[in-house]
């Protein structure tokens, strides 16, 4: 299993809601109920907005994430695996590379998931804690190591920033630890 990553392109977008479906569908249904017209409106503005990574496996597009560098924190969101990856690892040596990433950058992760999401108890695992949490949405943080940050083996580039927001980089990264 080789695990690498690269930004999404305009290729992406339909594989990108199709992914969240398939990911997100029962805990979007439980919760709002599942309005297709509604969550394509989401899935645009959120590709407007800032543009996630994908996560290949062997070459195969298979998942994706969002991780922005903010001021006081770290932003970990849109992280979803296609069903039939799950549970094989890949969410975790995902998520243990975008930790050391916040590590190193020496800022708390913060991140949103539905209520009755399955990826709760992954992030449970890592370490993060419940610092709100209401009828639809289950907040969460982790913070920072205090012990000296070590820069990672391989870090994720971080797609989002204004700097590379008009690049066309094909630069693939390996997921490692």
């Amino acid at each position: 299993m080789s695990i690498t990553t690269r930004p999404a392109n305009e290729q992406d977008f339909s594989f990108l809601f199709e992914l969240k479906k398939a990911a997100e569908y029962d805990a979007i249904e439980a919760v709002f109920g599942w309005d297709e017209q509604l969550q394509m409106s989401i899935h645009q503005q959120e590709w407007q907005q800032a543009r996630p990574v994908i996560i290949l496996n062997d070459g195969e597009a298979v998942g994706s994430y969002l991780f922005q560098d903010q001021a006081e924190h770290c932003y970990f969101g849109r992280f979803f695996l296609l069903p039939k990856t799950q549970g094989k690892g890949i969410g975790s040596k995902t998520l243990h590379t975008v930790v050391a990433q916040a590590e190193f950058k020496q800022k708390p992760i913060k991140l949103v998931h539905l209520q009755g999401n399955r990826v709760h108890s992954l992030y449970q695992r890592f370490g993060f804690i419940i610092s709100a949490q209401d009828e639809h949405f289950v907040y969460m943080q982790k913070a920072v190591s205090q012990s000296e940050p070590n820069q990672p083996q391989s870090l994720f580039h971080d797609y989002n920033s204004s700097s590379n927001a008009s690049s066309s980089s094909n630069e693939v990264l390996l997921i490692s630890y």
